[in-house]
């Protein structure tokens, strides 16, 4: 439940940048906006903090539907995907000052956050140069 507050919470402050960004004039500051939030959510919410990465699953979970969809062994990093998947659809990870946690029934995944950050680039390239290659192979 204390991940879940977080994550809505980190999220709540993204939802407000973004408005900000969309609607503030130009001349706005840093400090202005920094003031009104924490005046308008009685808080101090650090922008780049450990939630963050969550909103970075999105895409390897997409990628290992793609694997899934083409037929493909989901082996190796696939594998670690859908742990993370399962980890988060049943409400089984946690984040805390090492890192994330996930697990599912039958495997258990620990990342540092510098491990999780090349796990999801080494995920991405993987995917995209295959689809470029495999784009380049039917010309």
């Amino acid at each position: 439940m204390e991940t879940i507050l977080a994550i809505n919470a980190h999220l709540k402050y993204v939802e407000y940048l973004l408005h900000v960004f969309d609607t503030y004039p130009d001349a706005t500051t840093l400090k202005t906006i920094r003031e009104e939030f924490e005046n308008q959510f009685s808080t101090r919410q650090v922008l780049l903090n450990q939630n963050f990465g969550i909103y970075r699953l999105l895409p390897l979970i997409l990628i290992k539907e793609e694997h899934k969809k083409d037929r493909k062994d989901l082996a190796g990093v696939i594998e670690k995907i859908k742990v993370v998947r399962d980890s988060i659809a049943h409400n089984s990870f946690s984040i805390d000052g090492n890192g994330y946690h996930f697990k599912n029934d039958k495997k258990n995944i620990s990342l540092t956050y510098d491990e999780f950050v090349e796990f999801v680039h080494k995920v991405e390239n993987e995917f995209y140069e295959e689809k470029i290659q495999a784009r380049n192979d039917n010309g």
